[in-house]
């Protein structure tokens, strides 16, 4: 039995599924092991059980060409079977995809279909049904190419899950404007019994660990209450004067009622404050994490009227929007390690809103 591996696996013990079945119904189909093992288990399917419509399904006579295919010795059993393909084989971390394998004859890449080498899938058979055809197709364009691409299937399905090998044999190349290029012209697709013992299995991963851990911790904190929010009121802040505040306000883009709005005057000075609690919310965690991602590295971007900005101020990363026309400073960024803040300042430049906010002692807000 061929050894299914990864190499150089450092991600842990993770799930796989395949949203073969629609995005909302993700079923395991196995799992990582710490060491990189890949360990299979692909279950059965109660169809009558997925209320999900959102799937695409294919006859098999429509996989094996359906109309284009011009081989009149094809042999199609049962051609209505339906059947339904797995494509891509999900990573999943803390009950979300993070990265999806790849398994490939061809190394060091996840898997070029224009390049020869043999990629494996699963599809998902309604019924049994055997189709076995030698596809023709003529492709020609203008004077660099004309050739006959072949498709040859040999495909014994069984109800239920079934292994398939894609293999591109043989690629046509042309020269277009001085550069080599290629197309597939000699293809095969057929059933396999086995797991191919030449394959290398490539780990495609796109999450960020280290916003995954926030989004864990944030999940398990338990929310402020609306007596604590009162109780940590602040009645100044800087030199301005609190003018109003509300607990709970419905605002636009912040997910979550759990926060307080503050507004604080002085003079022309004016500070609109929202202190958002991300606690156990995930909607709010995702826009967390999104600062959090935003504000990671420095960047700057000139704008009409001023400029915006990601920066580190002390020890927090911030994301500035200024107005030079109208005086108006923007500013967001996380805090204290669950909360969301977002600043708008009217008459106050970013040095010194810094200066104002970095004393909000949010640290009692928590503490009560």
């Amino acid at each position: 039995m061929a050894l299914l591996k990864i190499e150089d696996y450092t991600k842990g013990e993770l799930e796989l599924k395949t949203k073969a079945f629609g995005d909302n119904n993700p079923i395991t189909i196995g799992k990582i092991m710490a060491d990189g093992t890949i360990q299979f288990n692909w279950p059965e399917i109660e169809l009558s059980t997925i209320s999900e419509n959102d799937y695409w399904t294919n006859s098999i006579k429509n996989f094996t060409g359906g109309n284009f295919c011009k081989d009149p010795n094809a042999v199609i059993d049962n051609e209505a079977a339906i059947l339904v393909e797995n494509k891509y084989i999900y990573v999943y971390k803390y009950n979300k995809p993070v990265g999806s394998i790849i398994p490939s004859s061809q190394k060091g890449q996840e898997h070029n279909k224009a390049q020869l080498g043999t990629t494996i899938d699963w599809i998902y058979s309604y019924t049994d049904t055997n189709a076995k055809a030698n596809c023709s197709e003529k492709k020609t364009w203008k004077e660099l190419y004309s050739f006959d691409q072949t498709t040859a299937y040999d495909l014994k399905f069984k109800k239920g899950w079934n292994l398939v090998a894609y293999t591109l044999n043989e690629i046509e190349d042309y020269e277009d404007n001085g550069q080599i290029r290629s197309l597939p012209k000699t293809k095969t697709i057929q059933s396999l019994n086995k797991m191919p013992a030449n394959l290398y299995w490539h780990l495609n991963y796109w999450a960020n660990d280290a916003l995954l851990e926030i989004e864990q911790q944030l999940i398990t904190l338990v929310p402020l209450t609306k007596q604590q929010y009162e109780n940590w009121l602040p009645k100044k802040l800087g030199k301005l004067k609190r003018t109003g505040y509300e607990i709970g306000k419905t605002l636009e883009r912040m997910p979550t009622l759990n926060k307080v709005n503050l507004l604080f005057e002085k003079d022309a000075k004016k500070i609109d404050l929202t202190i958002v609690d991300c606690a156990n919310n995930k909607v709010a965690i995702s826009n967390f994490t999104l600062i959090q991602d935003m504000a990671s590295r420095d960047w700057k971007d000139k704008t009409k009227t001023g400029y915006s900005t990601a920066t580190k101020l002390d020890d927090t990363r911030v994301i500035i929007d200024y107005n030079e026309e109208d005086l108006k400073t923007t500013f967001s960024y996380n805090a204290n390690e669950r909360f969301m803040i977002k600043a708008e300042a009217i008459h106050i430049k970013p040095e010194e809103l810094w200066e104002i906010l970095k004393n909000l002692q949010l640290e009692k807000l928590i503490s009560q």
